[in-house]
Order: C-alpha cells, then structure tokens, then sequence
C-alpha cells in the first residue's frame, strides 16, 4: 500500500486547504540600501483590491478610461508583501514601521517604499510580488 492510500479523504482534503493557505516567501536583496526585504505571494482578491485602489478612471466625451497608476500599484503590492525588513541587522517590520514611517513624516508604507526604492527597483520587486503571487506561471509548469 502506498502513502496515498494510507491517507483518509479527510486528511486528504486538510493537507490541501493547508497548503492553499501557506503562500509562499522569498527574499529579495537591495545593495544599494544593504537591504533584504521578505515578501510573501498575495492571494489574488488582495492583488485585485490593490488594482482597484490604484486603478484611475475618466470620462472623455461619453467614454471611461481605465489607466493603472503601476508606480502606485508596485508599491502597494511591495508594502503589502513585505513580511519583514533587515538593514545592517536592525530588523524592521514592514515599511509602514513607524522608525521609518515617523522619521520620514509619512502616512504609510507605500509612501515609504516610493520614496525609497528607484522606478526600476520598484518594477523588479513587484514584478517578484506578482511572481509569488502566482501570476507567470507557465501552462507546462501545471501540466507537471
């Protein structure tokens, strides 16, 4: 008998919802500021509520346009992924930390991490945001 049938439908199911529900974690380095930033994948109604908050909708002459700010949505997704910041060993909980939110003077983590992080920083961490979010996965990488 093999492991698989060893196993009950219900622990089946519970080893299934468990791993649904660990999403998965990297680390992304910055030598430019000497730091390392632990993102963690966003389930996809986080990334589409963040969409939607960056999402910027005019009416010409009868017509809505939709146009994602994708400076504002990078940072967003970085802040909302970061599980933990480390500078020179001083580990920082997040960029909306108050000892970088307060020192700076503003009102959140996004603002921080805009304010930080140079444009092409910002796209190669969200896009790693969006990478361990699941999105870019190959049709092949499913297949396996």
């Amino acid at each position: 008998m093999n492991e698989m049938e060893q196993l009950n439908e219900e622990q089946i199911l519970d080893g299934l919802f468990e791993a649904a529900d660990k999403l998965p974690e990297e680390a992304v380095y910055i030598q430019r500021l000497d730091l390392r930033m632990i993102l963690r994948g966003l389930t996809s109604s986080r990334v589409d509520s963040i969409r939607e908050r960056c999402t910027v909708r005019r009416t010409i002459k009868g017509r809505t346009e939709e146009k994602v700010d994708t400076e504002v949505f990078n940072a967003l997704l970085i802040s909302e992924s970061t599980v933990r910041l480390e500078v020179k060993g001083l580990e920082l909980t997040g960029w909306g930390d108050s000892r970088i939110t307060s020192r700076l003077k503003l009102s959140g983590g996004e603002q921080a991490v805009r304010r930080m992080l140079l444009a092409g920083e910002l796209d190669a961490v969200g896009d790693k945001v969006l990478e361990l979010s699941g999105f870019g996965v190959d049709i092949d990488d499913l297949k396996n």
